[in-house]
């Protein structure tokens, strides 16, 4: 999972949509991306926080609304900020997906919604590593839906589980 700075960003992921990945032997590519396979650290399910308010500042923005009281119309509006900013938290979706991370520290999430289609992609990637074959496998993210493929080689030796 990634992890947010103070405020709450992201700064080293980078989020990707409507993607295709082509991962061969030696190469992972998608738009005008091409990364050699050995400057890949790793690709797993990834989950990142789109931005929250950190709950130090809604605290200090709801005790600065009681100490401004005499102003009734400056507390009233701090109050209500503090609250929007807990609603905003609480409901606050999550961005989830294909998580590619390379050896400099940088990350691309391919947001998606399909757990099990993201699972099944990822056992295939494992495999298709892990047996070191000459293939090539694409891997579709369309419409928060994932699925893969191979397109080259001998995938008939590969386990699709």
């Amino acid at each position: 999972m990634a992890t947010a700075n103070s405020l709450g960003m992201n700064q080293s992921i980078t989020l990707e949509r409507d993607q295709v990945i082509t991962i061969s032997k030696r190469t992972v590519r998608f738009w005008k991306n091409v990364y050699q396979t050995h400057n890949i650290a790793g690709f797993s399910e990834g989950q990142v926080g789109r931005g929250s308010i950190p709950f130090k500042i809604i605290i200090i923005v709801f005790i600065v609304g009681l100490i401004v009281t005499p102003f009734i119309d400056a507390a009233i509006l701090l109050s209500l900020a503090a609250i929007v900013g807990i609603v905003w938290n609480f409901f606050n979706r999550k961005y989830y997906g294909l998580l590619l991370t390379l050896n400099s520290g940088d990350k691309k999430l391919f947001v998606t919604t399909d757990k099990e289609g993201l699972r099944q992609v990822i056992q295939t990637i494992y495999d298709f590593i892990e047996e070191q074959q000459d293939t090539t496998y694409q891997i579709t993210v369309n419409n928060s839906k994932i699925k893969g493929n191979f397109i080259q080689g001998h995938a008939d030796t590969v386990t699709y589980k």
